[in-house]
């Protein structure tokens, strides 16, 4: 798996791109570093581009695990995936969204980066 965090200045959001496939270590690695790059900015818009992603999470637990940490984040931020091309990691990415959701996270899945980021860019957190 690759990922990359960088932080947009004028729209002030951060944003995270992963492509290939990542274990959840991996992926919580990039979860790790994309909050980190919120705290050090300031930043309550968080944007993970998945179109070019495919999870390889050994479990639904997996995905439970990685939803409940990210909802567990400290910060307020509102969270939108893209969502991947992959139908099988489509899954996994929705399952999660509705376990940050339902653990009081502000996050949305969207098919393309402009309707994510209008949506981001809604909100004045």
């Amino acid at each position: 798996m690759l990922y990359e965090v960088s932080f947009d200045r004028d729209d002030a959001i951060v944003c995270v791109r992963v492509s290939g496939a990542a274990t959840h270590e991996e992926h919580c690695a990039a979860r790790d570093e994309a909050f980190l790059a919120c705290q050090q900015n300031g930043c309550s818009r968080l944007l993970v581009d998945l179109r070019d992603a495919s999870t390889a999470l050994s479990s639904g637990m997996d995905c439970f695990r990685f939803g409940e940490s990210v909802a567990r984040m400290p910060q307020r931020l509102r969270l939108a995936h893209v969502m991947p091309m992959d139908l099988r990691s489509r899954g996994d990415v929705r399952f999660t969204s509705t376990v940050e959701i339902n653990r009081g996270r502000s996050a949305r899945e969207f098919d393309s980066i402009e309707e994510a980021r209008r949506w981001l860019l809604e909100w004045r957190g």
